[in-house]
């Protein structure tokens, strides 16, 4: 059998409270009879992902498919871009990590949809955020938090056998905690200026599963949706909690949204960062995107009714 006809499985066992695993046997199963051949390679330990990734020879393989779940994708997409290389086949995902929200984007929320966009080959292009911080860089393509989203991503981590419930738990416990820092965005050259208690910049619509915290972003319209939570109090902040699962907050006087496709972030106090679902340095940083970078295998034209009626 040649391998250029072979999708790359990298999987992380850990993923879906260490079912990964027994996702990826049944999804290469299924594969299998929709005749895709794999290849399949597991981490043994935490990161490990990312270096199977940069070991991978691309042009052994007609795709890549990450078993896992946010956090799984970026360190593989990071792991295929490392010395410079990109990524120049599609990539796809089997969800099995606690957000999975990325994903949902392009109507996959489970084996079943992931396998039926690979064996049909169904392909969406999709933006690619490049962040550059604390002298290095990395690539993202779901969101990117400065301050309380991060804070609540990293105390989410404890509560992980909720699954998607984890990031609820993590934000009514870092609400204890409610602290603005002054900031400012550089959007494509305008200066902007607030107290804010957190900066999203938004590839895609969700984050935490399914919190529609972006609801008008789109994957491959070459811009980042910016949504400022601006200077508030815990009470209010508790009020505008359950609003952020409906896409209403960006109705309320706290929340400010911006778009644009390069971007430096300064803060007068380090904030910490969250890039699609890792804990990863702190502030200043800049980004940039890459429109339309990535082929990844899914159905954008089911993703707006499924996403959040699911």
């Amino acid at each position: 059998m040649s391998t250029q006809s072979v999708h790359a499985v990298i999987v992380n066992p850990n993923a879906g409270r260490k079912h990964g695993r027994r996702i990826a046997e049944e999804a290469v199963s299924k594969l299998k009879s929709r005749g895709i051949e794999t290849e399949v390679f597991t981490s043994s330990r935490p990161g490990e992902t990312l270096s199977l990734a940069q070991a991978l020879d691309q042009r052994r393989y007609v795709g890549i498919v990450v078993v896992g779940g946010d956090g799984s994708m970026f360190e593989v997409l990071n792991g295929l871009y490392a010395g410079g290389q990109g990524l120049s086949i599609p990539v796809g995902q089997i969800p099995t990590g606690t957000g999975n929200s990325f994903i949902r984007d392009l109507g996959i929320f489970g084996v079943d949809d992931a396998v039926r966009a690979i064996s049909a080959d169904s392909r969406c292009p999709v933006d690619l955020g490049h962040c550059t911080l604390e002298g290095r860089t990395c690539q993202f393509i779901n969101i990117m938090g400065a301050g309380f989203v991060a804070n609540v991503a990293r105390r989410a981590g404890k509560y992980k056998l909720f699954g998607a419930k984890s990031y609820l738990f993590g934000t009514l416990e870092e609400l204890v905690h409610l602290n603005p820092v002054p900031i400012q965005l550089h959007v494509d050259g305008e200066t902007i200026e607030h107290n804010a208690i957190f900066v999203e910049f938004c590839n895609s619509r969700l984050t935490g599963g399914n919190m529609l915290m972006a609801p008008m972003a789109k994957i491959d319209d070459g811009l980042f949706d910016i949504v400022v939570l601006t200077k508030t109090t815990r009470r209010r902040a508790l009020k505008l909690l359950p609003t952020i699962f409906t896409g209403e907050h960006l109705n309320e006087p706290e929340i400010k949204v911006y778009r644009g496709g390069s971007i430096k972030l300064e803060s007068a106090h380090p904030m910490a960062l969250n890039i699609d679902g890792e804990i990863f340095g702190h502030t200043p940083i800049e980004i940039r995107i890459a429109a339309r970078a990535l082929q990844v295998y899914g159905f954008a034209g089911e993703a707006s009714s499924q996403s959040t009626a699911r």
